[in-house]
């Protein structure tokens, strides 16, 4: 399923070969969203160790748009509440944000911003984030890659937005906020980006279309960040801290978050599935599934597998879902909760993959989210 939402860019040259009209090389009017994506990021983002529902499917904020291909707020708005509305709009907001980034500007790893400031500068090889002033700071630290790294704000809204207006100016006012410092004491300029949605409603009439802004400033600093790979590093291993995390890998999620290793003695049992169909046919991912309470699925020996069994008689019992990282990533997680930085670098990247399912998404972290249907069970692995 997708939608359709209205784009405005500031400050991007050249603008992304995905965000062109191919007519004329300016910035498209209009793009595409994936709403299993825009899932994917959402889950990643906010939810920690068994999430009460990862089906795509069932993604609450679906249930307040409006079902024709424009992204729309039924009546006027999410919810009731004053403090509802905010919530949900500060999740959705950082969802659009990961997954703007994601498809757009190809930046796949994600960390936190209170997960890294003003740790001890043995954690960054020397480098230190650091907060100089008071006040909101941008949401994330972010990469592409192990030496291109970026600071990114998120933000979600009904009232208008325009890059002219006082908010965001405000929003741009979050970058002078914090700082990288180098080992020499020096400000390391870091590049930005901002992202932000305005959301359209029923109530606002056919001329009011959901919006999503972008902006790219720069933080505090006389000398760009430049190649070195220790922050990067540290936001890869925080990415995927929490991936981890999620697969009921509380050691191994722990070392990628807390920048200790662990033994050679300590193992990492874990179960291996294989993808059943399509262009991950055969490609095998570390996981498991999430059954609704009091379901309890069963197995069928099937494929050199094993495959879950639907009821026959039964319609109405919901399905189960499935959440893993690709067996190679995993892998060499357990590697750099060994070794450390220095193993950072061996961390491949899946290729983006054409459309599979509109319940399915993986990303190039090695993330996959769907229905179990499309995934065998092969068997218990020690890393």
């Amino acid at each position: 399923m997708e939608k359709i939402i209205k784009l405005a860019l500031n400050k991007y040259a050249p603008i992304p070969y995905s965000l062109q009209n191919r007519s004329s090389g300016t910035a498209a009017i209009d793009i595409p969203v994936g709403m299993a994506a825009l899932f994917h990021h959402y889950y990643l983002d906010t939810r920690g160790h068994a999430p009460p529902d990862p089906d795509p499917a069932h993604f609450e904020h679906l249930s307040f748009f409006c079902v024709d291909s424009h992204l729309r707020l039924k009546g006027d708005g999410i919810g009731t509440s004053l403090a509802f509305r905010i919530s949900r709009s500060n999740d959705l907001g950082q969802a659009f944000c990961r997954w703007f980034l994601y498809t757009h500007l190809n930046i796949t790893y994600f960390a936190h911003m209170h997960t890294l400031l003003d740790k001890p500068v043995t954690t960054f090889s020397g480098h230190r984030i650091e907060r100089i002033a008071k006040g909101d700071t941008p949401d994330y630290f972010c990469a592409e890659t192990r030496t291109r790294v970026f600071l990114a704000e998120a933000k979600c809204r009904r009232e208008s937005v325009s890059f002219k207006n006082a908010a965001f100016s405000s929003w741009r006012k979050q970058f002078e906020r914090v700082v990288v410092k180098d080992g020499t004491g020096n400000l390391r300029s870091v590049k930005g980006h901002i992202v932000a949605v305005r959301l359209a409603a029923e109530s606002d009439g056919a001329r009011v279309q959901s919006k999503l802004f972008a902006e790219d400033p720069m933080s505090p600093g006389n000398i760009m960040l430049g190649e070195d790979s220790s922050l990067g590093d540290v936001i890869i291993m925080r990415h995927y801290a929490e991936i981890t995390a999620k697969l009921s890998q509380p050691i191994l999620a722990a070392a990628l978050a807390g920048d200790f290793t662990v033994p050679e003695e300590i193992q990492f049992p874990a179960f291996v599935w294989e993808f059943r169909f399509g262009p991950l046919a055969g490609k095998r991912f570390v996981g498991g599934i999430y059954a609704k309470e009091r379901q309890n699925p069963d197995f069928v020996e099937a494929e050199g597998g094993y495959v879950i069994r639907t009821h026959p008689l039964r319609l109405d019992l919901p399905g189960a879902t499935y959440f893993g990282v690709e067996e190679g990533i995993f892998r060499t997680l357990t590697q750099v909760a060994r070794a450390g930085h220095s193993a950072v670098a061996d961390i491949r990247t899946l290729p983006d993959l054409p459309f599979i399912y509109s319940g399915v998404s993986v990303l190039r972290d090695g993330s996959v989210i769907g229905p179990a249907d499309f995934f065998r069970a092969i068997g218990l692995v020690t890393y």
